[in-house]
């Protein structure tokens, strides 16, 4: 069974710009992993502080090894001091 997921992070009003980019840093190499379905990142246009990082895998083995990967432990590593607040949750399906 597949796994979606919404991300909200709330940038620091003087770190959006890092925020934004540390984020467009894991864009492609996420989009090239095997079992990711879906890998997009938004910033709200009313809200710039606002980013929302919607995701899906083929299954939890694959979301386990994106957890593995370079370029998300990068992000995991970094994004806390630009950070202001994270809300995640998981989406279900209902078509």
């Amino acid at each position: 069974m597949s796994i979606t997921r919404q991300i909200i992070f709330l940038a620091k009003r003087d770190c959006i710009e890092e925020l934004k980019d540390l984020l467009k840093t894991t864009i492609i190499d996420t989009k090239k992993e095997k079992g990711c379905l879906m890998y997009e990142v938004f910033q709200t246009i009313n809200n710039p502080v606002e980013f929302i990082v919607i995701d899906s895998w083929k299954d939890e083995e694959s979301l386990k090894k994106h957890y593995e990967s370079k370029h998300y432990l990068n992000f995991i590593n970094n994004f806390k001091e630009y950070n202001a607040h994270i809300e995640p949750f998981e989406l279900e399906n209902l078509s």
